[in-house]
């Protein structure tokens, strides 16, 4: 290649990466989001966990009603050991055993049902709050948005928590009398 076609080649391409840099600069900001807070703040989040609490309350009632006449009967047996017939003590053992299983079983399927519930919550809010994100972040000229942990970081610039503005858009874009309305009827 000729020294004047090389030179003629290296100009094109300095004019090319030029141009393209002018156009469109490079992102450069970094963000971070702290999604459980933005969830515990907005407020359809807010209205969602209070309607997972009012579920769950009375199941916890249940729950701790059963664990109670566990206990009474264990207090029962206890107290006729050395009283009772043996058959009697033995009757009493199986009626326990039989409420314990009874009360695991319970928990295992409130626990299941609290945890489905949560995460289709957490997964309907996220993936709205995700779409949020992407579109300010491309606004704003982000070049990435991480998820915040806030035990796994040593500092992180009040600028670059994103949690609040996220938060404020989420809450003018789903407000929470809209949300209201098809959350009653999950």
């Amino acid at each position: 290649m000729s020294r004047g076609r090389f030179i003629s080649l290296v100009a094109v391409v300095a004019l090319v990466a030029g141009t393209a840099a002018a156009q469109a600069p490079e992102p450069t900001k970094i963000g971070f989001v702290d999604t459980e807070r933005a969830i515990l703040t907005i407020e359809e989040g807010k209205a969602r966990l209070k309607e997972l609490d009012t579920w769950a309350r009375p199941r916890g009632d249940e729950l701790a009603k059963m664990a109670k006449e566990v206990t009474d009967l264990q207090a029962e047996i206890a107290s006729k050991r050395g009283v009772a017939s043996p058959e009697a003590l033995e009757q009493l053992q199986q009626r326990l055993v039989a409420k314990q299983r009874q009360v695991e079983d319970r928990q295992r399927v409130v626990k299941r049902e609290f945890e489905e519930k949560q995460e289709n919550l957490l997964k309907d809010i996220g993936t709205r709050m995700q779409q949020i994100v992407q579109a300010y972040a491309q606004q704003s000229g982000y070049l990435a948005v991480f998820l915040l942990k806030p035990n796994d970081i040593a500092y992180l610039a009040p600028a670059g928590d994103l949690t609040n503005t996220i938060v404020k858009l989420f809450n003018e874009k789903y407000p929470v009398a809209a949300a209201a309305a098809p959350a009653a009827g999950k």
